[in-house]
């Protein structure tokens, strides 16, 4: 029988109210952080704030702990490990996926288009039957973590600090935790076409952004005049502009000049 299937799961108290556990400690200091005032704001929080828990980072990955919360234990564990493993290959390999999407137009949009990759593969992953799902579960898990890395690379603000590629590891292993743990222990039969649901979303969201992107057009920079003749409007440019002085100067050194006999 396939999981999506079961009705109920039996899962052990110490862990029932895990993930929901999870889920709230890291609201309470997302909360923390947002009522900082910007001047306690640092640099690294200021990143959290704004590319770490962005709607395009967070939705492949709630998409990712939605399909993981419909696996099964063991499956779940591979899909962190390669989760884990996908990250760490976007790190190292940035500059290789940069030139392989160098000729794709409008890549410098949604950050080389890690955004529009992880939605679309997070969807995908949500739609298939049960039975494929688990097979290719891993696969995704690390792509969608290779573009995480990626993009991390890409708006670290501090210049290859090792704390920003930490915490945003941290912020998708937190989202991947908290909603497979809790799909896990609150278990429904309507989970699988709720699933569907949300991956035909994130199929359409990243379609939509990816496509917008491609098909923008760069802006065309606008051609500079061409340079001004000299003599134009008739006039000579380096003529003073005080005609009287000048006719005046002329009469009075043709006066000063001896006619000739």
């Amino acid at each position: 029988m396939s999981l999506e299937n079961d009705t109920e799961r039996t899962t052990p108290g110490a862990l029932r109210w895990s993930g929901p556990l999870l889920a709230f400690l890291g609201i309470a200091l997302i909360c923390a952080l947002i009522l900082e005032t910007r001047s306690e704001r640092s640099v690294t929080t200021w990143w959290i704030l704004n590319s770490g828990l962005s709607a395009e980072r967070v939705m492949p990955l709630a998409g990712l702990g939605v399909a993981i919360a419909l696996a099964r234990g063991r499956h779940m564990a591979v899909a962190l490990a390669t989760f884990l493993l996908g990250v760490v290959l976007g790190i190292a390999f940035r500059d290789r996926y940069l030139a392989i999407m160098a000729d794709v137009p409008g890549l410098t949009t949604h950050l080389f288009l890690t955004g529009p990759v992880s939605a679309l593969t997070a969807g995908l992953l949500l739609i298939l039957p049960a039975r494929v799902r688990r097979w290719i579960l891993p696969v995704c898990a690390m792509l969608i973590g290779a573009m995480l890395g990626v993009a991390t690379t890409l708006t670290d603000p501090t210049l290859h600090d090792p704390a920003i590629s930490m915490i945003a590891t941290l912020i998708g292993l937190w989202i991947l935790a908290a909603i497979g743990l809790s799909g896990h222990a609150f278990w429904h039969g309507w989970f699988p076409i709720a699933a569907r649901i949300l991956g035909s979303w994130l199929i359409a969201i990243g379609l939509l952004l990816g496509g917008a992107a491609i098909a923008s057009k760069p802006p065309v920079l606008a051609r500079p005049p061409p340079p001004a003749s000299l003599t134009e409007g008739g006039a000579n440019r380096f003529e003073t502009p005080f005609a009287g002085i000048n006719r005046q100067g002329d009469r009075s050194r043709n006066a000063a000049r001896p006619s000739l006999p």
